[in-house]
This record gives structure tokens, C-alpha cells and sequence, in this order.
């Protein structure tokens, strides 16, 4: 498959590709959008190719080395969890996380060891919760 021979190339994929952790996805869907890495050592999971949207460079990180114990540790293999209608902006880094229905992340943002509740939107780094989204009112609120 052309596409997957050229993410490879450009050094993206980690681990084995598996096209049913990212919901038989094309490669390229994520070469279109110029994604910086895809990481299937550890659990991930787009769990829907429907209302989905990545902007251009975005990492996805499943696995890192352990720093506990003062050194460079074994490497620990992590999640990155991707619901329905998720949209992540262009630079993002995804790291430890679930992104549940609905969700937003801004550009540039470092979502690590967080869930991101549905309906809400993320920014920064380390990312934080900004807004979230009244369904009954439909408007979006600070927080």
C-alpha cells in the first residue's frame, strides 16, 4: 500500500500498523493531514472514522521510558483513547488520554494523563479544560 510506505518513510508509524485500532482508517487519511506520528505500541484507539478531525501535524504517543526511579526507566506502554466527533487541532500532542464524544483540542495543545469530558474544549500546555459545551442552552461556557 503506497500511502502506509510513505508514512513509514517519513519515520511516523510506530509499532505495527493496525487498521482496526484507528476504525479501518486509510493511511492516507493521516498522510492527507500530514500526521507528525502515529504510535500503535500501546492502546490506541480511534474508536470511529465517522465526525472525526485531525488538523495537520498531530502526534499520537502511546509508549515512553519510565523517569520514577531517577534515570531513564523500561519503557511504559500508555493509551490514547479517540471517541466520535473529536476534533484535534493542527500541532497537537495526545499522550496518555482519552478524548471522549465530542470533544475539543486547540491548536498546539499537550493533552497528557487527562479524560477529556464530552462536550469540552482543551487548550495549552499542559492542557486544561476551558469551555464547556450547555447542551440544553447551547452556547458554550468558561470555566
Amino acid at each position: 500500500m503506497e500511502s502506509l510506505n510513505k508514512l513509514n518513510e517519513r519515520g511516523i508509524i510506530l509499532g505495527d500498523w493496525d487498521s482496526r485500532k484507528v476504525s479501518d482508517l486509510p493511511p492516507s487519511w493521516f498522510l492527507t493531514r500530514q500526521v507528525d506520528m502515529l504510535d500503535f505500541r500501546g492502546d490506541l484507539q480511534i474508536r470511529s472514522n465517522v465526525d472525526i478531525a485531525f488538523g495537520r501535524h498531530v502526534r499520537i504517543i502511546t509508549a515512553s521510558h519510565s523517569f520514577s526511579g531517577g534515570g531513564c526507566g523500561p519503557m511504559e506502554l500508555k493509551k490514547c483513547w479517540i471517541d466520535p466527533g473529536v476534533f484535534v487541532g493542527s500541532y497537537a500532542i495526545l499522550y496518555n488520554c482519552v478524548l471522549e464524544h465530542n470533544s475539543l483540542v486547540a491548536v498546539g495543545s499537550v493533552v497528557s494523563s487527562m479524560v477529556v469530558p464530552a462536550y469540552c474544549e482543551v487548550e495549552g500546555n499542559p492542557a486544561r479544560i476551558v469551555r464547556k459545551y450547555d447542551t440544553e442552552r447551547k452556547r458554550w461556557i468558561r470555566v
